[in-house]
């Protein structure tokens, strides 16, 4: 008599799971469940509107024209197309501080002028506030620099962090998505960007 031996090969044995494999594999799909869903409600049912946007359409065109008008009293103030002077006296840093002061004294005038204008609406009126807080710091670093510069310390024009960036970059950002180019703020001097 012959034995016969049935030897099993691992290919005819279902694949065993380890444990660990399945925490792995669910908590992979929970985590495309919770990107997928992330993606419908960003799609489909989160506000479409911009964080800075105002609606009342009046108070944009308002803002967008008084600021083109200050924009080109400040162009007239310096021409800078042949840049600035690398190591200016002592005088010409006070000249460059009255410059900078003149078109500072024009951008504090414009903000007045565009955030008295009445907007609609309490969120808007929110956001017009937000924006004047944000200017108010772009002014005080500008006299900040003129302050400096009437001490006969040249130093680079500086701006305070906001959200890890410069302030102007909060300020641009209203702007545009305002329609209001002419209302963002300009280089040091007033006409230079």
């Amino acid at each position: 008599m012959t034995t016969t031996e049935v030897v099993e090969r691992s290919s005819d044995r279902p694949p065993q799971v380890q444990p660990g494999r399945r925490w792995v594999k669910l908590g992979l799909a929970v985590v495309c469940l919770a990107i997928a869903a992330m993606w419908v409600y960003a799609l489909f049912f989160a506000s479409k509107k911009a964080a800075y946007r105002v609606d009342d359409v009046a108070w944009r065109q308002h803002a967008q024209a008084t600021c083109a008008i200050y924009e080109q009293r400040r162009l007239t103030l310096v021409d800078t197309s042949e840049g600035y002077i690398a190591h200016p006296t002592n005088e010409q840093m006070v000249q460059r501080a009255d410059v900078v002061d003149a078109a500072t004294d024009l951008l504090e005038q414009e903000l007045n002028d565009i955030t008295a204008f009445p907007v609609v609406t309490a969120r808007d009126q929110r956001l017009v506030d937000k924006y004047r807080g944000y200017f108010e710091i772009l002014l005080q670093d500008r006299r900040v620099y003129t302050q400096a510069l009437r001490a006969f310390e040249l130093q680079s024009y500086g701006e305070t962090k906001v959200d890890g960036g410069p302030v102007t970059n909060i300020i641009i950002d209203f702007a545009t998505v305002n329609e209001m180019k002419s209302c963002s703020p300009p280089g040091e001097l007033g006409g230079d960007i």
